[in-house]
């Protein structure tokens, strides 16, 4: 595993919400603003090539949103995952994840 794994796999089990993120991704803005107005406080990480890449492995792409609730992957902003943020947080999931 790379040193870039393995600060990724660390974020994601030592933190509750992880977002990996890019400040120019319109989705990525939406899942942080619909999870902030939902009252939660992700841990919010802008990715390099390098976390996108290990990423990549961990998930099957390189996309961004990846949100990680209670270490497991929850997907994007509307889909992949579980499910997606949003549909996520409209179902009450996430909540449910966060009680546990």
């Amino acid at each position: 595993m790379s040193a870039t794994a393995q600060d990724v796999e660390q974020k994601i089990t030592s933190n509750d919400m992880v977002v990996f993120q890019s400040n120019w991704c319109p989705f990525c803005q939406q899942a942080v603003s619909a999870l902030r107005s939902q009252g939660f406080d992700p841990l919010v990480i802008e990715v390099d090539a390098d976390m996108k890449a290990a990423l990549a492995e961990k998930c099957g792409s390189g996309s961004v949103p990846k949100v990680f609730v209670k270490g497991q992957f929850i997907g994007g902003c509307n889909d992949g995952g579980l499910g997606g943020t949003l549909p996520l947080l409209a179902n009450g999931k996430i909540a449910e994840m966060m009680k546990s």
